[in-house]
């Protein structure tokens, strides 16, 4: 009886393990999240007075920090200058991707995507539904809707991150769809 009361003791408490903070660091801004109650993260950006600036990475909102809280399993992909990436969601893809400008404290960009992501200083390339698959322009919709599955047709796009607007390329693929 005296261990497993000594074992049980010794356990952290379940609040004390998901208020875990994580730091992402950027060349202006630091971004703390932290798990939210259910599904997603909690994220503060907060300015840097140098680029190579430490800190404790502590979540805990200061005058002058930027915090979102998380609306709905939003969770942190990147930081590219003033830029905060998040993806939005629990289920495969397609999922939704969502761009924030801290300086201005306003989101800037939501829409769905599928990875893979690749980003770049000026922008973003990854892919988007552009149509239904069909037996005549997938070869696996078939067999996908065997086992429940829809199909969908997707592009790969470009999202500049001057305009935030979608630039359609030329590449396109057949994905299975829950």
């Amino acid at each position: 009886m005296y261990l497993l009361l000594l074992s049980v003791a010794v356990l952290p408490p379940v609040a004390a393990a998901t208020d875990k903070a994580t730091c992402h660091d950027g060349d202006r801004y630091r971004v703390v999240s932290k798990p939210a109650e259910s599904a997603g993260q909690h994220l503060i950006a907060r300015k840097k007075v140098r680029g190579d600036e430490i800190k404790p990475c502590l979540y805990s909102a200061q005058e002058g920090d930027f915090e979102i809280r998380n609306e709905d399993a939003d969770y942190f992909l990147a930081l590219r200058g003033s830029l905060l990436i998040l993806d939005r969601g629990t289920a495969p893809e397609p999922r939704v991707l969502i761009l924030w400008d801290i300086e201005k404290r306003m989101k800037v960009y939501s829409g769905t995507y599928s990875p893979p992501l690749r980003i770049a200083d000026d922008g973003m390339h990854f892919w988007q539904q552009s149509g239904n698959a069909t037996d005549a322009n997938c070869a696996q919709a078939a067999r996908w809707r065997e086992q429940g599955l829809g199909a969908a047709i997707e592009r790969e796009v470009w999202l500049g991150f001057a305009d935030y607007r979608i630039v359609p390329g030329m590449a396109t693929r057949c994905m299975a769809r829950q």
